[in-house]
């Protein structure tokens, strides 16, 4: 099984140059409206920012998960102000030959919720070996 968690903010504006200073958190990657997505042919169409979870691919959900929260607690108040008018989201892409278990904890649901963070879960079935 191979997961990966990141945080996404997609932002209504172009200038991103102040994200950082604004909530502390050092992104992984920040791009402008138009710049190419890396290793795609894919042309962003908003400007926006990312985090990953820090975790390797083999850890679970919850590890990833708790590693990302953890690394923005300090910073959800501001994180959920930016949701008022920017999209904020915890997007998971879960790649296995079966089916894994979807559970999330009270304490987890709460910490994307002050966030102000939506969730998506992509689940890829790869065939068995």
């Amino acid at each position: 099984m191979e997961v990966f968690v990141k945080l996404k903010i997609s932002f209504e504006y172009d200038d991103v140059g102040q994200i950082e200073k604004l909530t502390h958190v050092k992104f992984d990657r920040i791009w402008k409206k138009g710049d190419v997505r890396p290793n795609t042919k894919m042309i962003e169409k908003s400007a926006g920012c990312s985090l990953n979870s820090g975790e390797s691919i083999e850890a679970s959900l919850d590890q990833h998960l708790d590693s990302l929260l953890l690394r923005l607690c300090d910073d959800a108040s501001i994180i959920k102000n930016l949701s008022k008018k920017n999209s904020i989201e915890v997007l998971c892409a879960i790649y296995s030959d079966s089916v894994p278990a979807f559970y999330f904890n009270h304490s987890t649901i709460e910490k994307i919720a002050a966030l102000g963070a939506s969730l998506d879960i992509d689940f890829y079935q790869l065939p068995k070996k």
